[in-house]
């Protein structure tokens, strides 16, 4: 058996990269006075972006405050739960040589990851244009 062959083995090397590549853009942001700079959609258009929510909600999920980063963007702690336990999976079975399976990839986790991301988009800016609510300024 070849296991540099398989999807999974693939993708786990592509997500200890990730790893790496987070814990030093983690770091800069750390160590150094960074601002990120506001929404270029939201400030032209006054409306939420798909994306909105998500650098706050990526920073609540770091800190472990998953409740936090699923109000400010749910597709956030999505991605790191279903991350999480890939990776964990994929350790177990690195190290057991596959006594223990990696975890399969499936289309249906990309899919159910865009409708989260559509459906918070839709929401925030309904509750934004029609109740007036700034949904991320009150969370």
């Amino acid at each position: 058996m070849f296991p540099d062959k398989r999807v999974e083995y693939k993708l786990y090397l592509a997500g200890l990269v990730f790893a790496a590549v987070s814990a030093a853009g983690i770091a800069v942001l750390v160590f150094t006075p960074f601002k990120i700079p506001d929404c270029t959609f939201k400030s032209v258009t006054g409306l939420y972006c798909p994306g909105c929510g998500g650098t706050r909600a990526v920073a609540a999920f770091i800190q472990g405050h998953w409740a936090r980063s699923f109000r400010y963007h749910p597709f956030v702690p999505y991605c790191g739960i279903l991350y999480i336990i890939f990776m964990t999976k994929g350790t177990l079975a690195l190290f057991s040589k596959e006594k223990f399976p990696y975890m399969k990839f499936r289309n249906g986790y990309i899919y159910f990851g865009i409708v989260i991301l559509l459906v918070q988009f839709v929401i925030k800016d309904i509750m934004l244009l029609v109740y007036g609510v700034d949904v991320l300024g009150i969370v």
